[in-house]
């Protein structure tokens, strides 16, 4: 594929996350995608047949980024391992906090997304989950839960830190609306509250696995 082709299907993937966050998933068309590239609908239908598959080739990529973006190192003690993750789930590049508000707003909207789309959030939890699962086996020692116990735990801890990144960080209180501006979530990570969060976050996550 030659490279302006690489730059225009781009142009409708970032395009599509913008509309997104301004007017919710269920309430964007094709038109709204395209009047934000610049393009034509013609050239919208050459790399997608509907805004679903813009959606679900945004999925596919960000469950391809999170298969690689936490190396677990058994050379660090739990607990250093534990803040690591929690920092990597929260504290997120430009690209990474986009990405995290436009799969709030699906989450939304959950009941205008098709079986695919359902589906492939369904394997980005999973990959999410996977990822606790094998640090939980990689501290036999520290943590004692039984085998058949690890799935549900490790379930039960991405839940504390999606609650949190959810209502907390991309909620403003303020608006009493999720946000939608990266840079209002950045103003959020300059505060002593955040850094004081990953602390109780982390230490609540090792309490649990280690009680």
């Amino acid at each position: 594929m030659e490279m302006r082709e690489v730059g225009k299907k781009e142009l409708i993937v970032s395009s599509a996350k913008k509309v997104i966050l301004e007017k919710g998933y269920k309430n964007i068309s094709v038109e709204d995608i395209t009047n934000e590239a610049g393009i034509a609908k013609g050239s919208f239908y050459t790399y997608f047949k509907s805004k679903n598959l813009v959606i679900d080739y945004i999925l596919e990529e960000v469950i391809a980024k999170r298969k690689n973006e936490f190396k677990l190192d058994k050379r660090k003690s739990l607990e250093n391992t534990i803040k690591s993750l929690v920092r990597t789930r929260i504290k997120l590049d430009d690209e990474k906090l986009k990405e995290n508000l436009v799969l709030v707003n699906l989450f939304r909207n959950v009941a205008s997304l098709d079986e695919k789309t359902l589906m492939l959030l369904k394997e980005l939890e999973k990959v999410i989950i996977e990822r606790m699962e094998s640090i939980i086996l990689a501290y036999p020692k520290e943590i004692k839960i039984e085998r058949k116990d690890i799935k549900f735990y490790s379930k039960m801890l991405n839940n504390i830190i999606s609650n949190y990144k959810t209502f907390t960080l991309f909620f403003s209180e303020k608006s009493n609306q999720f946000i939608t501006d990266i840079e209002e979530v950045k103003k959020k990570y300059q505060t002593e509250d955040f850094e004081r969060n990953v602390e109780i976050i982390s230490k609540s996550i090792l309490k649990i696995l280690t009680y």
